[in-house]
C-alpha cells in the first residue's frame, strides 16, 4: 500500500482509491490478530493522507458488536470525513454469511470535490450510483475485488455509471489471485483499473500488472456535460413514481432481504 500511493504521489495524484479490502482481502474468518494488524494498516494510510495532502478512498474490515463489516473510510488529509458500509453483498461468494450489510450511501464534501462511494457489486445497482447523481457527486469512487471471469461487466459497468450519472468513475480493482469462499477454486483478478471521465472516456486503465495509474481530471467538465445534456431537467419524475410502485413489490418479494434469516442460497 505504501508503495502504491507514494507512486501515485509521485505522478502527481491528490486523490488516491484502493482495492476492496486492501489489507486483509476476504477471510472465512477474521481474528483478533487479523483485525489489529488491519487496524494498524488503516491507520498508516490514514497518516500517508496528512503527510501528502491526500483524499484517499478504500475499504477494510470494521468490526462493530462481533458484526465484521465491508467498509470503505474517506481521508482527507488525515482526516477521516466518511464511512461507507457495502449495502450489496456478493453472495455467488458468500460474502452476505461473513459481513454484515451496509444501509446508508456515503456522500462527503472533500478537498477535491464531492465524492460518492461505493464498493465492488454495488457497481450492478444503479440505484445507488442514481442517488448520488440526485446529490450532485461530481466523482464516483469504486473500490473493488472483480474477478477476471466478469472482467468485461467490470469494464462496462464502470463506463455505463460515468455516462448515465455524467460524473468521473474512478474504480480501483486488485490484482493476484485468491481461492474462493465458495468452493476453494483459484479466482485470478486482473489489476484493470480505470479513471473514466463523464463522456464514458476512458482516461487511464491498468494492464494487470500491481501499480498506481494515474490521470489528470477536471471536475468543471461535469457542470459541462450536464449543462451539455440536461438530463437532470429532462427527467420524469411523475413517472418513475408510477413504475417504481408497481415494481416495488417485485422487488421486495424476489429479494433475499426479504428471505427468512437473510442467509438463504440458491444451492442449498
Amino acid at each position: 500500500m505504501r508503495a502504491g500511493v507514494e507512486e501515485a504521489v509521485g505522478a502527481g495524484a491528490k486523490l488516491c482509491v484502493l482495492p476492496e479490502l486492501w489489507s486483509t482481502s476476504f477471510h472465512p474468518h477474521f481474528d483478533d490478530s487479523l483485525v489489529r494488524q488491519a487496524d494498524e494498516a488503516e491507520r498508516e494510510l490514514a497518516e500517508l493522507s496528512r503527510v501528502h495532502g491526500l483524499v484517499t478512498v478504500a475499504s477494510t474490515i470494521e468490526v462493530v458488536d462481533d458484526v465484521v463489516y465491508n467498509t470503505a473510510y474517506v481521508y482527507d488529509q488525515g482526516e477521516r470525513i466518511g464511512a461507507y458500509r457495502k449495502i450489496h453483498l456478493f453472495s455467488p461468494n458468500l460474502e452476505h454469511r461473513r459481513h454484515g450489510r451496509g444501509n446508508t450511501p456515503c456522500l462527503v464534501e472533500t478537498s477535491l470535490g464531492r465524492i460518492g462511494v461505493m464498493i465492488c457489486y454495488d457497481l450492478r445497482f444503479p440505484e445507488l450510483a442514481r442517488y448520488y447523481f440526485h446529490r450532485g457527486a461530481e466523482i464516483l469512487a469504486v473500490p473493488g475485488q472483480w474477478p477476471e471471469a466478469r472482467a468485461q461487466h467490470w469494464r462496462t459497468l464502470l463506463r455505463a455509471r460515468a455516462i448515465e450519472n455524467e460524473m468521473f468513475v474512478l474504480g480501483c480493482n486488485r490484482t493476484g489471485q485468491e481461492p474462493s469462499q465458495r468452493n476453494g477454486e483459484a479466482m485470478p483478478f486482473p489489476g484493470d483499473g480505470r479513471i473514466v471521465d463523464p463522456t464514458g472516456e476512458i482516461l487511464a486503465a491498468g494492464s494487470g500488472d500491481a501499480g498506481a495509474i494515474v490521470a489528470s481530471i477536471e471536475i468543471r467538465k461535469v457542470r459541462t456535460m450536464r449543462r451539455i445534456l440536461p438530463i437532470q431537467r429532462d427527467q420524469r419524475p411523475s413517472v418513475y413514481r408510477e413504475l417504481f410502485a408497481e415494481t416495488l413489490p417485485l422487488m421486495e418479494a424476489l429479494s433475499r432481504e426479504s428471505a427468512p434469516g437473510n442467509d438463504v442460497d440458491d444451492d442449498d
